[in-house]
């Protein structure tokens, strides 16, 4: 048995394969995967900054980033 992958389009209830020669035949066994478009009011509501705030609570983040700036300019002045 072996897997292939090839490209159909899903409509008025039946696939249509691109390449005909590609159709699996009768009695394959096949998945269906697809990609399902975002409503306008899903993407709407996504607001990326939102989702990832509070993200990174108490991780002292700020505290690490100053850190690595301090020790990049130690860093740079040495190498100078």
């Amino acid at each position: 048995m072996e897997l292939q992958a090839v490209h159909a389009i899903y409509e008025n209830g039946r696939l249509i394969f691109t390449d005909p020669n590609t159709a699996p035949i009768n009695g394959s066994e096949v998945l269906v995967t697809y990609f399902v478009r975002a409503s306008k009011k899903t993407l709407e509501n996504n607001d990326p900054i939102l989702k990832l705030r509070g993200r990174g609570k108490g991780e002292h983040l700020v505290e690490k980033l100053l850190k690595s700036r301090h020790e990049d300019r130690n860093h740079d002045e040495r190498q100078s």
